[in-house]
């Protein structure tokens, strides 16, 4: 007989770590976390006055879109990061919140296949903004905003209600975002 105690693993979804006058920083996944980990993240790399910053948001499936609106508003000044636009026409905007504190930082941003979703929000908004050159390979696809609704019978149905854009309006459902510098082979 083994005795297994069962805990919680707390996985960070922000890494961080400076060299040569370079910050790194690596977001997993966007979760309720990821905006009070990416804060933190922030203040080291202000206090480290780092000439560049390299964004890793390879393999990223995506997570919480306001996380994603929050992280993409430290580089994004003004204006909007992302829109939902509705079947009818209707759009609801997200616009820049908080302090912009890493809008002057030289800024790469490195995504691959694997970056889908809220990551992909955050690599559309700096690419459109020319905030950040985006580097790797053409990110997933994954722009559609999903609504989730039990049934009587204990099944469920979810529903395409609207897609995300970029703020120039690029739709990324299908479309995916294309890296200014492209990139067959990274390593992780």
């Amino acid at each position: 007989d083994i005795g297994v105690i069962r805990n919680t693993i707390k996985i960070p979804t922000v890494i961080t770590e400076t060299k040569n006058e370079v910050a790194y920083v690596r977001i997993a996944y966007f979760n309720e976390t990821t905006v009070r980990e990416f804060d933190k993240a922030v203040k080291k790399i202000m206090a480290e006055a780092p000439k560049g910053i390299i964004l890793d948001l390879r393999s990223n499936p995506g997570g919480y879109l306001l996380s994603a609106v929050d992280v993409a508003s430290e580089w994004v000044k003004s204006g909007p990061i992302v829109k939902e636009k509705m079947r009818g026409g209707e759009e609801k905007t997200y616009s820049s919140t908080g302090g912009h504190r890493l809008a002057d930082i030289k800024t790469v941003v490195l995504v691959d296949k694997g970056s889908a979703s809220a990551s992909e929000i955050v690599a559309g908004a700096l690419q459109d903004y020319k905030s950040a050159t985006i580097i790797g390979e053409k990110t997933f696809g994954k722009g559609s905003v999903q609504d989730f609704e039990p049934l009587k019978d204990g099944s469920a149905l979810k529903l395409t209600v609207a897609k995300w854009v970029t703020p120039n309006g690029r739709v990324i459902e299908g479309q995916g975002i294309e890296p200014d510098v492209a990139l067959e082979e990274m390593y992780l």
